[in-house]
This record gives structure tokens, sequence and C-alpha cells, in this order.
């Protein structure tokens, strides 16, 4: 039996994985875009490349770079683009399609099926280990 940790993305065909990674990558870019008259007001400052009164003028002009409607189309656009992203036709893994038996963990954890069926029953179980940190046993506690 394979492990049953799965990595998914890595079971995605490759250009869908390139097409997500495009468009985090520009959602990102557009994100940090709209800090970009921030960056540039900080930078102005730090560096003290204008007067006082010259650097006034220009942060108050450059805070409404951004006007009420861009500000709007993205509160509105990011969660239409997101919603759209969400429903797109996904791929299913192959491991999605297993599903594994009780017999299939107890094989793979080297302990006995009918203690892992009864303790899955159970609402509170105790976990045994070696010091290698493989499981030894199981005890459930029926209340």
């Amino acid at each position: 039996m394979e492990t049953l940790i799965i990595n998914k993305r890595r079971e995605l065909p490759r250009a869908k994985r390139i097409i997500w990674d495009i468009a985090t990558v520009l959602l990102w870019l557009g994100f940090i875009y709209l800090w970009k008259p921030v960056f540039h007001i900080f930078y102005r400052i730090i560096t003290l490349n204008a007067p006082a009164d010259e650097l006034s003028d220009w942060i108050f002009g450059e805070i409404h770079s951004v006007t009420f409607e861009h500000a709007l189309y993205m509160l509105v656009g990011t969660p239409i683009v997101l919603f759209i992203l969400s429903r797109l036709n996904r791929h299913q893994a192959p491991s999605e399609h297993l599903l594994y038996t009780s017999n299939d963990y107890a094989n793979y954890f080297n302990i006995d099926n009918t203690q892992l069926q009864q303790c899955s029953n159970s609402q509170l179980v105790t976990v045994y280990f070696d010091d290698q940190g493989h499981i030894i046993s199981m005890d459930d506690h029926i209340s």
C-alpha cells in the first residue's frame, strides 16, 4: 500500500497547475499595484526628495489617485473573479476516488482490525506509541 498522505497538487495536470499559478501571480500583482501609491509616498518621505509643503500636496494628490469608481470596481470585481475561479471545472485527483477501509488502515499501521473498529466508534481513544513513534495499541474509553 502506498502512503496515506497525498499531495493533490502534484496530481493535477501540468497545464492546470500553470494556469492556477499564473492566476495567483496576476492577483498578487494586482494587489501590490493597489499599494503602489502608498509605497511611493513612503519612498519620497524616506529619501526626503521634496520640501515638506510640496510633499504634503503630493501626498494628498496620491491618496486621491484611486477614485471611488475604481475602488468600487475592485470591491465588486474581486469576489466575482474568486467565485468564477472556485467554480471552474476541477480535476478530481485519483486519490479522491479511493475510499480506504478500516482493514486497509489496520494493515498500514500494523494494528488489530477489530480493535480499530471498536475505537473508531468511541468518543475518547488513547493511542499508545513506542519509541520510534509506531502505534502499539489503542484503548477506547466508553462512558
